[in-house]
């Protein structure tokens, strides 16, 4: 008897551990965590932005500490999967060693929103992701354009706007493969009300 017992708490121990470790705890908020890369690739991307800052790289957190995971579309990196979807610690993605290269914002979203967006990636990190800027691949996309899905993907109301259209000249055409571009810069979510740069 003692010793059944001992095996249904050790068995409750380790659900408890194994779900405790995938866990985020809702605190109202997605994060969304920028950094500029001082590179020729980093370079080109601000070229592409609607604002001033400088954001060359972007991805998703649930939350805002130093061990927080970002999920992001890396254009030089894959998991062991060989997906271009990855996570990493804040410290990883952050490459900068100067501060202001390497932000954080917050976004206000319901418990529901926050739900759906954690559902969406999890659905993604089962596919294998490829780095590309052809809005017309379901399996290939930018940075931007997966923390814009996923942020649609939990209110396409609240979260929508229209893509930038780029008409490309010389190098940017040969780079991109095409004429035209239709994208979400990697500054697009600036536009969004309440987020707030921590």
């Amino acid at each position: 008897m003692k010793n059944y017992l001992v095996r249904i708490i050790v068995f409750f121990l380790f659900v408890f551990m194994l779900f405790g470790c995938e866990r985020t705890s809702y605190d109202g908020y997605l994060y969304i965590v920028s950094r500029n890369s001082k590179s020729k690739e980093g370079d080109l991307v601000l070229k592409f932005n609607t604002t001033n800052n400088h954001i060359s790289h972007i991805g998703i957190a649930f939350s805002n500490t130093k061990n927080s995971l970002v999920y992001n579309v890396s254009y030089n990196s894959m998991n062991s999967f060989g997906s271009s979807l990855i996570k990493e610690k804040i410290n990883s993605f952050w490459s900068s060693p100067n501060k202001k290269d390497n932000r954080i914002w917050s976004l206000p979203v319901s418990r529901e929103e926050y739900e759906k967006v954690k559902n969406h990636i999890k659905v993604l990190e089962k596919e294998k992701i490829h780095f590309d800027f052809n809005p017309n691949t379901s399996k290939g996309m930018y940075c931007s354009e997966f923390v814009y899905n996923a942020l649609i993907s939990a209110n396409t109301k609240r979260f929508a706007i229209n893509p930038n259209y780029r008409k490309l000249r010389g190098y940017e055409r040969l780079i991109i493969g095409n004429d035209n571009l239709s994208y979400y810069p990697a500054d697009f979510f600036i536009k969004y009300k309440r987020i707030n740069e921590l």
